[in-house]
């Protein structure tokens, strides 16, 4: 009787049926491991990219409502407007008032007491352009307008693309929304009929840096500006961020590679998103206010963009003590008295050629 032949001959080595395929596992677990690693880092930069391009629409807060209902109380009407191209905004047009509302009152007290000539309850001496900064909307800025306008400014407070009722999908910080801010305003100016009366800008982070662009146009009207928060290069400020939450290396790398799946997305590149470029072609009085403890984006940035504009007599650089990013409009500090003042003078000058400094009180 024969058996099947199972005897190792000396050739070669009999297979051992329990022996471990070690070598697969590892090729395998190396494979899933490097899928996972780039899976982990595209989500990254695509979060990444997306946050700088579309930070993500809120609604109105409810204590907006409160500003709506309470406007003429506070001494100013507001009206809705859409641009041709779709832009929102809010009109805020100053009303004569028997009494002021507490934020109306303190900063005309505040003006007062630095001897500003102060506009007459409802007189309109001027316009500013309202942008708000990433994440916000034009809601947020009615408690901005109600100070503004009880100083003798109407207000045109925008939506911006990526935010509130902004048909637009992306922000780009002022490269492809300058023309649709100047478009917005010359529209509306021309409905309402104040084409004639001196117009500013007033813009915080990411606005600060579409007032920059805007006032930069060639044909812009706008006399004077004020940039609170701002920077003078995107991509500093994202890789500051990326490195400090990913280290030098990674940083770096997902940095570069959201630059790339941003400019994809929205037709610019976050590195050719440079205010500084811009604020060497601008010639009007321009207030640039930073705080002194702004993590987000550092009093070094603005400070190089101020130190881009090329004019040193119509330009100021103010550090709010104790300001970061968030609060650097409602510290102590009367910054929205030393705003409007600034808007003020630029207002009344019919020249436009010369730029007053402000008073000393004022910290560099």
């Amino acid at each position: 009787m024969k058996f099947p032949h199972t005897m190792n001959d000396g050739k070669t080595p009999a297979s051992d049926s329990s022996a471990f395929p070690w070598k697969r596992l590892m090729a395998r677990m190396a494979v899933w491991f490097l899928l996972a690693v780039v899976i982990f880092f595209g989500v990254i930069v695509w979060w990444c990219a997306n946050e700088v391009a579309q930070p993500g629409r809120r609604p109105i807060h409810a204590g907006a409502s409160a500003f709506f209902d309470g406007t003429a109380k506070a001494g100013y009407s507001v009206e809705t407007f859409t641009s041709s191209q779709g832009v929102p905004a809010l009109l805020c047009t100053p009303e004569v008032v028997g009494v002021f509302s507490p934020r109306a009152g303190l900063i005309r007290q505040q003006l007062g007491e630095r001897g500003v000539e102060i506009p007459a309850s409802g007189k309109i001496v001027g316009t500013i352009v309202i942008l708000h900064g990433r994440g916000g909307m034009k809601e947020d800025y009615l408690a901005v307008a109600e100070r503004f306008c009880a100083v003798g400014f109407r207000c045109l407070i925008l939506d911006l693309p990526g935010h509130g009722g902004n048909p637009g999908k992306f922000t780009t910080y002022g490269v492809l929304e300058a023309p649709m801010v100047l478009e917005c305003y010359q529209e509306a100016a021309g409905e309402y009929g104040f084409s004639g009366d001196p117009c500013m800008l007033f813009g915080q982070s990411m606005g600060g840096s579409v007032a920059v662009y805007t006032a930069a146009l060639p044909e812009s009207p706008f006399r004077s500006m004020v940039v609170v928060s701002s920077f003078d290069s995107l991509r500093t400020v994202i890789g500051k961020k990326t490195d400090s939450l990913l280290g030098l290396a990674l940083g770096g790398l997902v940095e570069a590679t959201a630059n790339h799946v941003y400019g994809w997305r929205t037709g610019v590149k976050f590195s050719e998103i440079r205010p500084c470029d811009e604020a060497a072609k601008i010639h009007i009085p321009s207030l640039l206010v930073h705080g002194d403890d702004d993590n987000f984006v550092t009093a070094e940035s603005g400070k190089l963009l101020f130190d881009a504009l090329p004019d040193e007599d119509k330009k100021q650089w103010l550090i709010i003590p104790g300001g970061n990013h968030n609060n650097v409009l409602i510290t102590d500090y009367p910054l929205y008295s030393t705003i409007a003042e600034w808007f003020l003078e630029s207002a009344m000058d019919d020249t436009v050629s010369k730029k007053t400094r402000l008073p000393d009180l004022m910290p560099q």
